[in-house]
């Protein structure tokens, strides 16, 4: 069965390339007439970004995957996808007044003004990367950085912008988490001394977590488990079944999926940083996953917009993987976590033969004024605000 899967997947992938290439086509198509009408323009920006940023891809080899190899992949961004993407943020930015002094704080949250700005950054370090070093077009990959540093230098002139002092490091280090806590020290990965304590929790019981994701993965013999959930994931890899997340706990509460995972969920339940005092409107996904990346592929550059951070317990950790966060690189090993910022430009290439697996976690922010008065006085004096956050009248200010 699950060798029939893989063979009959690229006729499929066939299908959809044709079907794919016309789609592409016509949102070309809406792009240009974009440029004369700028209300629809971070509309088709996003659907160029959400879908296409491999372009239309070839299939992947089959047979390479089902002999337990890599399969080839193309690498993104598909450079006149993420141009045309860029031009249309770029425009939908000045259409909304995202560019102008004159728009007050208000009017500059609510027409997501910071999000347009920071995808836009994200094209062109992007297409500045891709240029220069795949495309060994470095005249190229210059003038998309220098675009980048432009744009950055007309962020630092608005008044929303003005107390970010992320800002001054360049465009790879712009972040969200500048947005709400603008006083604290923020970092793309973070230095063990700077942990929250989640993320000790986490490796103190990786034995409990690695057991489980052993037992669902012994019992998944025909892969229905992940490549169910991965068929459910929106296009971070150029295959829907490449990444998905099995959820633990999400939005404050247990899965469908704790049944399987028994101790684990135990464990992650009564967590202050997942649980229903940290889910709210302003962290909407807070929770924890196990996650799978098949090898041979990349998960695209993206950002989180809500006062969080992320933590990755390393479970099955072969050679290969690495994430970059910002301007910095991260790898995994079993047992041990990452803590990085998933507010900053992020993605993942794997270019080993194995899967892997992490335990994913996604925990509001030590700095939030807010989520740390719902956990309790006796918390909270066990718990002191961080220094690094900076004087507690001038947090959580965004």
């Amino acid at each position: 069965m699950k060798g029939l899967y893989v063979r009959q997947e690229a006729p499929r992938l066939a299908e959809d390339g044709a079907w794919r290439a016309e789609v592409l086509e016509r949102l070309q198509s809406l792009a240009l007439l974009s440029l004369g009408q700028p209300s629809t323009a971070i509309g088709v920006g996003q659907m160029l970004f959400l879908y296409f940023w491999w372009g239309v891809q070839p299939p992947p080899s089959g047979d390479a995957r089902s002999r337990g190899g890599a399969a080839p992949r193309p690498r993104g961004p598909d450079v006149s996808v993420a141009m045309a993407a860029a031009e249309l943020h770029g425009r939908s930015i000045s259409f909304s007044g995202c560019d102008s002094r004159a728009t007050s704080l208000e009017s500059f949250e609510s027409k997501k003004c910071p999000w347009r700005w920071r995808f836009l950054l994200l094209f062109l370090v992007e297409l500045g990367r891709k240029l220069a070093v795949e495309g060994h077009d470095l005249a190229g990959g210059a003038r998309q950085m220098r675009r980048a540093e432009v744009h950055l230098g007309a962020m630092r002139a608005l008044p929303y912008f003005s107390r970010h002092q992320t800002l001054l490091e360049g465009p790879y280090r712009t972040n969200h988490n500048d947005d709400f806590f603008p006083e604290a020290k923020h970092l793309p990965i973070w230095p063990r001394e700077m942990w929250p304590e989640f993320a000790f929790f986490l490796e103190s019981h990786a034995h409990v977590f690695l057991a489980e994701l052993a037992q669902l993965i012994s019992a998944d013999v025909e892969d229905e488990i992940f490549r169910t959930v991965q068929q459910q994931q929106t296009e971070f890899t150029p295959l829907p079944k490449d990444w998905g997340l099995l959820d633990l706990v999400r939005q404050g509460n247990a899965t469908a999926a704790c049944p399987y995972a028994p101790a684990s969920c135990r464990l992650l339940q009564a967590r202050p940083e997942i649980d229903g005092r940290c889910f709210s409107d302003r962290v909407p996904n807070a929770g924890v996953a196990f996650a799978r990346l098949l090898p041979g592929t990349e998960v695209k550059p993206h950002f989180a917009t809500e006062p969080r951070l992320a933590v990755h317990l390393g479970l099955i950790t072969p050679p290969g993987p690495a994430m970059k966060v910002a301007n910095e690189t991260a790898t995994w090993s079993q047992g041990e976590a990452v803590v990085f910022d998933d507010t900053y430009f992020h993605s993942v290439r794997h270019e080993g033969e194995e899967p892997r697996f992490v335990l994913l976690a996604w925990i509001c922010h030590p700095c939030d004024l807010s989520w740390r008065s719902r956990n309790g006085e006796e918390w909270v004096r066990d718990n002191p605000l961080p220094r690094w956050c900076g004087p507690d009248e001038k947090v959580n200010v965004g």
